[in-house]
């Protein structure tokens, strides 16, 4: 074999090695551009999925805050019903009572006329027991 026969064999070799690496460099590119697709195609999906979070966000955010106003409210009226309890059995009954009877007793010892209001009350007072 002469020396141009060895060099042609070697080119045309390295012409096939070439070819094969050509291949395998557009099979990789091809591969590449679909991945490069279907992650371009992921990031269109979590755009919409964070519009609907955003979405569920705020609607979760305006119930949390209707909920904590009915909380609010609530806390309000046992703290209403707490102190009108508060005021009956430690200032009306054990006070205001008993000294609107001797009032009471006291106008009627001096034969004073009991005002329209109390007699009214008096009979509210009863008709409740």
């Amino acid at each position: 074999m002469s020396d141009m026969d060895a060099i042609n064999e070697r080119l045309n070799g390295t012409d096939e090695r070439l070819n094969r690496g050509e291949a395998k460099f557009t099979e990789i590119a091809e591969a590449l551009s679909k991945i490069t697709i279907h992650l371009q195609s992921q990031d269109a999906t979590l755009a919409q999925v964070s519009g609907k979070l955003d979405t569920v966000v705020n609607g979760t955010d305006s119930i949390v805050g209707m909920w904590n106003g009915g909380v609010k409210t609530v806390r309000f009226f046992c703290r209403l019903a707490e102190s009108w309890t508060f005021l009956l059995r430690k200032v009306f009954i054990p006070v205001v009572l008993p000294l609107a009877g001797i009032w009471a007793l006291m106008r009627i010892v001096n034969h004073e006329a009991l005002p329209d209001w109390v007699s009214a009350a008096i009979k509210l007072i009863m008709a409740w027991l």
